[in-house]
Formats: structure tokens, C-alpha cells, sequence
């Protein structure tokens, strides 16, 4: 091991892409970003992580080429496969997650519109209040009454449309 500067290479690769890819876990971001290199389309979502992810295949099978005695060669073509596969693996999942997250927040929204609820944080003239929902679980959102009038806490009310995040209602009669 002490013999073989390779064995060095490998476990230094190993461990970067390692520790980067915890970060990004523990932090929920890519602290460095997408890698933008001109002329080169790397497509969406090809960021530090995804060369993090790379980095740990590649040093984890250089490891192992290293250690099982395999050549020079043979061990830098079956990490170079190997890193490859494992970070097209990971853009592959990342961009899998994010079209769920996103696609999922946009048809919430458009489901609640026509939906009643139940005030729980009445509304003052023309401010925000709360509403309570039931569904297929309790969700709490931030409200405006469409003609700006006041609301009580226990009204029953229906959405009637979105803006940013806020649902605007009419009271129920």
C-alpha cells in the first residue's frame, strides 16, 4: 500500500467525493453549484455533487484495483466505467427527484381551488389569516378574503383562486 502512489490517489479521490456528497446531504444543497463549462453542454443538473458522486466510484474501484493488484491500466479503465455509470446514476435520480418535488407543488395548488376549510387564525380587514384543510391529511395555509373583508376563526370558506402562495377565498353563507 505504502508502495503504491496510486493507492494514495484513489483513497484521496475516494474520500473528496465522500465527504462533499455528506455535505450536500446534511446541507440540502450544492454548496459549489452546476458546472458550467463553455461549448460543452452538460445538461441540467450536473453539478458538484454529481462530480462528488463520480469521484467516490472512481476512487473506490482504484482502491480496489490497487489493492487486488490488478495493472495500471485495467484498474483505470474499470474506475473510469464504474465513476461514469455511478454519476450518471446520481443526475439520473437528482433530476428524477426534483420533476417530483416541482411537479407536485404546482397540482396541489390547482386541487385546492373549489376545496372548504375552516378558519383557524381569523382575518382582520384586508390582512392574512389561516385556514385549516382536510384532506387526505390537515394542511394549514395563509389566506385573504377575495373581497378583502374580515374573517372570523371557525368560518367555513371555499377557494376560489392562488397568488403566491396565498389562497384566496369567499365565505361560505
Amino acid at each position: 500500500m505504502e508502495g503504491n502512489p496510486m493507492f494514495w490517489v484513489f483513497a484521496v479521490m475516494t474520500l473528496i467525493g465522500v465527504l462533499y456528497f455528506l455535505v450536500t446531504i446534511f446541507t440540502g444543497s450544492d454548496l459549489l453549484g452546476d458546472i458550467d463549462i463553455p461549448g460543452i453542454d452538460l445538461g441540467d443538473g450536473f453539478g458538484f455533487t454529481v462530480l462528488a458522486v463520480f469521484l467516490a466510484g472512481f476512487g473506490s474501484i482504484g482502491l480496489l484495483g490497487s489493492l487486488s493488484g490488478w495493472g495500471l491500466g485495467l484498474t483505470l479503465i474499470a474506475a473510469l466505467i464504474f465513476g461514469v455509470i455511478l454519476g450518471r446514476m446520481a443526475l439520473t435520480l437528482l433530476r428524477w427527484v426534483f420533476k417530483q418535488q416541482s411537479g407536485k407543488i404546482v397540482s396541489r395548488e390547482a386541487e385546492l381551488i373549489g376545496i372548504s376549510g375552516r378558519v383557524t387564525i381569523e382575518v382582520p380587514e384586508g390582512k392574512i389569516g389561516e385556514v385549516m384543510i382536510e384532506r387526505d391529511f390537515v394542511q394549514r395555509y395563509p389566506i385573504k378574503e377575495m373581497n378583502g373583508a374580515a374573517l372570523q376563526r371557525g368560518d367555513q370558506v371555499e377557494v376560489v383562486d392562488i397568488n403566491g402562495g396565498i389562497l384566496t377565498v369567499k365565505k361560505k353563507r
